[in-house]
């Protein structure tokens, strides 16, 4: 196959010193708080939106984290904050059950925890010290760009841009579901926008669309993006292949790397999906040099069974195991070919950023925006369905995907207007 040759990233600095910009050093954006919520899929698009700011070695990461354990798995649909109150509550009402009862407890009691697992490392997202650190720091560090990403960090982003509007650059990616002016600017994909279509309009009966976000086209501070944000650019991946190389070198080519994501509300499907994948990729492992199949930490156990009992034994196929080192930036680096679930806008993103040939499978079972992502990518040539009547050392490229560093372009653009600029 064709090698894809990667050019070098653009540079990031002017060569101007901070000294003689416009405005002095107040105005330069040195630094940036990521704020996440847990999950890798939200809180990598935030850092590779840090990265391509040139704030990658600059950033504080801060999580807003939810009570675990117990009853509040299933509580997860409440806003984050009236869910730690609800904890507040329950806490309280446990531990007075305990001091009136001694050892005899009621089985809803039981069910709460003794103590939020996993939270005492975890450096929680609050309000006031990241106001704080903004204001007191701002004539000697200048402004904060704030980056954050999911449905939890919302309120959390809203009232630091609220409280210290003039210190800060919020970004909220992916849609807020909220009144948009709460932020200096949000990321989100074009596919959110879908419910606004006039095919997603024949679709929802009248009486339900008002319940429907978003009920309006974007503003101009929201900025439009394919697929989802990432850190994957020129940079990472040749890094990635320098890492990886001992590994993945020897490896008969074409390699064709294989994601397997999980279903999702958009995207259901089970065991009848994974046995149309192993069935596919047996039929084109006569033009397959080695496969390796990587699956989710999420993929249910119905799926993986499947690929086990089809792929497991033959030679030509890999399965990694979870365990660590994850080669998943090694398989992107040494792929020759993708083939991604339909699932995972951001497995697929990411793949599409390498400019190698792309197959989706699954497709037919998205609905909604998701089948809208799918199609805009099919309709731009960067990705073809996975049918197993492909010959996989067949080379084709298209221009890659390239959201991130577009949506870092605009950032820019948003704080020239308000006189800041970004050094590294």
């Amino acid at each position: 196959m064709r090698p894809i040759l990667l050019p070098d990233p653009p540079s990031l600095s002017t060569g101007v010193p901070e000294i003689f910009e416009q405005g002095g050093s107040q105005n330069v954006v040195r630094r940036a708080v990521v704020i996440g919520n847990g999950f890798p899929g939200s809180e990598n698009q935030s850092i590779g939106l840090a990265r391509a700011l040139g704030l990658a070695g600059n950033h504080l990461l801060y999580r807003v984290t939810r009570p675990k354990g117990g009853i509040h798995e299933w509580l997860h649909w409440l806003p984050v904050g009236l869910h730690k109150k609800l904890d507040f509550i329950l806490r309280h009402i446990y531990l007075y059950s305990r001091l009136m009862l001694g050892s005899r407890q009621s089985k809803y009691i039981a069910s709460v925890p003794s103590e939020n697992v996993g939270l005492s490392s975890i450096l929680e997202a609050d309000v006031k010290s990241i106001v704080s650190m903004a204001r007191d720091t701002f004539e000697k560090d200048g402004p904060l760009v704030v980056i954050a990403c999911g449905r939890d960090t919302v309120s959390i982003a809203s009232s630091i841009r609220r409280l210290a509007s003039d210190n800060v650059f919020v970004v909220q990616i992916q849609h807020p579901r909220s009144h948009l002016n709460r932020f200096d600017m949000v990321i989100t994909p074009r596919h959110d926008y879908y419910p606004l279509s006039l095919e997603a309009q024949e679709q929802v009966p009248r009486f339900m669309r008002r319940w429907i976000t978003p009920r309006e086209p974007p503003q101009d501070h929201v900025v439009l993006t394919t697929g989802a944000l990432h850190g994957i650019d020129y940079a990472t991946l040749r890094k990635s292949a320098s890492a990886w190389h001992d590994e993945f070198a020897s490896l008969p080519k074409p390699l064709v790397v294989v994601n397997i994501g999980w279903p999702r509300r958009n995207c259901r499907y089970g065991a009848d999906l994974a046995k149309q994948l192993t069935d596919a990729l047996l039929s084109v492992l006569g033009s397959c040099g080695s496969v390796r199949i990587a699956l989710s930490y999420r993929t249910p156990e119905k799926v993986s069974r499947v690929i086990f009992k089809e792929l497991g034994d033959n030679p030509k196929v890999f399965i990694w195991n979870g365990q660590e080192p994850n080669p998943y930036m090694g398989h992107l680096a040494w792929g020759d070919a993708f083939v991604v679930t339909a699932d995972s806008v951001s497995l697929i993103s990411e793949a599409c950023s390498t400019g190698k040939p792309v197959y989706v499978i699954g497709a037919d079972h998205c609905k909604w925006k998701i089948a809208d992502f799918h199609k805009s990518l099919r309709e731009r040539g960067v990705v073809r369905s996975f049918t197993g009547l492909e010959d996989m050392s067949e080379s084709w490229s298209y221009p890659p995907l390239n959201d991130t560093a577009e949506a870092a372009m605009r950032v820019r653009s948003a704080l020239a207007a308000r006189g800041w600029s970004l050094r590294s």
